[in-house]
């Protein structure tokens, strides 16, 4: 295994309590950014969306927060989830500062409370959005 599939583990199975703890208490998630440092602390930073703003606005300012966070804590490895409603999943993009990315799909399914299903995680090639230009 190599450390970008080490650091996106880590960065995935510090998401998913996180969600599942969300979404067993409403039927929604927030946006959410992690960073994981070179000794493997995890830094969790929750994103609640201004009222009348696009999703696509959030994202952008949760962006450029993990950004300045990521430089602030010299971070190797970030993540920046959200929830794709309409097709029931979390979107999770993954990167670290070796500018390996992944897109991570995970389906929210109903079991007695909704939660991650982390079996059926699908992962193709992501994009850089902290480690590259203007990032750390």
């Amino acid at each position: 295994m190599d450390k970008s599939e080490e650091q996106f583990q880590e960065l995935i199975a510090n998401l998913a309590p996180r969600l599942n703890n969300a979404l067993s208490r409403q039927n929604s998630v927030p946006l959410m950014g992690l960073l994981l440092s070179e000794t493997g602390e995890v830094e969790v930073i929750l994103w609640l969306p201004d009222e009348g703003t696009t999703l696509s606005d959030e994202l952008n300012k949760l962006q450029r927060t993990l950004i300045e966070k990521a430089t602030e804590l010299s971070s190797v490895a970030a993540c920046m989830s959200y929830p794709d409603y309409e097709n029931e999943v979390i979107v999770a993009l993954l990167e670290n500062n070796q500018n390996y990315c992944a897109k991570c799909t995970i389906p929210v399914v109903s079991d007695a409370t909704l939660q991650l299903d982390l079996g059926q995680m699908e992962v193709e090639d992501g994009v850089v959005f902290v480690f590259g230009e203007g990032g750390p």
